[in-house]
């Protein structure tokens, strides 16, 4: 079996069809590189590459020799992050990803995860809302925080709380005073809203509601996206709708008033997957399963 440093400087002079590139990505010297390659040719005992002073190709024994070195570098490469994955679970570090809507509860979360279990290290990582699943499954974090993901193919899902939605107004808006907000009420506003690919599933949730109660709001697009301190509807450009999460988050001169009960409830989940042992993961879902209680 040829050494496994020898099949990765093989597959990187195949993507580069360059020696100095190659040499240079690996952090070698050509030389050594060159003669890597050479010693890799002796022991399978045929040219992987036939090289020139002016280019470099892959031979067409070389590419079925490579494909197979693919497999072997990437399932290597596997095991490693496998094996520092599972050696961050036993030191006590949980990597949490979370979607730009929940960043309001994601530092309370790990407040009082951490002051609970001091033993433990949470490393959080933002993470764009609709990738947050496949990020779970690639065990990029270990367990995710998010509301409107409804992909959940080889995951576990728990719901944390259920939040309201409600209106984000100017202060000094006609709307602003009331108990409760209906859909109707927002007939003829402009509705601040991000892109759809930026949250599918809560874009679309939104829009269907509005269509069911009648209402066809021009939407705005954000100027600054994901701007925290909503400042197209401190401008006048249009209301916002959010959840009950960010009311003390809401800068001088907004407010939130409540939709009407059960419009648009959002879920604040946390997802992971069952499937990869984690028991620091499994100590902070403990945690931040008490936490969620305590806000009710």
């Amino acid at each position: 079996m040829p050494e496994l440093r020898r099949l990765r400087y093989a597959v990187a002079v195949a993507d580069e069809l360059n020696f100095t590139r190659a040499a240079e990505r690996l952090g070698v010297s050509q030389q050594v590189l060159s003669e890597q390659i050479r010693r890799l040719e002796d022991e399978l005992g045929l040219q992987v590459f036939d090289r020139t002073t002016r280019q470099v190709r892959v031979t067409s024994h070389g590419r079925q020799i490579l494909d197979e070195a693919r497999a072997v570098v990437g399932a290597a490469d596997a095991l490693r992050d496998r094996a520092r994955r599972l050696a961050s679970a036993q030191a006590g570090v949980v990597r949490l990803g979370y979607s730009r809507s929940t960043a309001f509860d994601t530092a309370p979360l790990v407040s009082a995860v951490t002051e609970a279990r001091p033993e433990l290290r949470v490393e959080v990582r933002e993470v764009p809302s609709r990738q947050l699943p496949q990020s779970v499954r690639d065990g990029d974090v270990d367990v995710a925080l998010s509301r409107w993901a409804d992909d959940t193919d080889q995951l576990f899902a728990h719901t944390l709380r259920r939040l309201r939605s409600g209106v984000i107004l100017r202060a000094g808006d006609a709307l602003a005073g009331r108990a409760e907000v209906a859909l109707g009420d927002l007939a003829g506003r402009s509705l601040v809203m991000h892109r759809r690919e930026d949250s599918p599933a809560r874009h679309d949730a939104t829009l269907a509601v509005c269509a069911e109660a009648g209402v066809e709001p021009e939407i705005v697009t954000p100027r600054l996206p994901f701007d925290p301190l909503f400042t197209d509807v401190a401008e006048g450009r249009g209301v916002q709708i959010a959840s009950e999460a960010i009311r003390g988050a809401l800068p001088a001169g907004l407010t939130w008033v409540p939709l009407a009960s059960g419009v648009l409830e959002q879920r604040e989940d946390l997802r992971w997957d069952p499937a990869r042992a984690h028991p620091a993961r499994d100590a902070f879902l403990d945690e931040a399963r008490a936490w969620a209680g305590a806000q009710r």
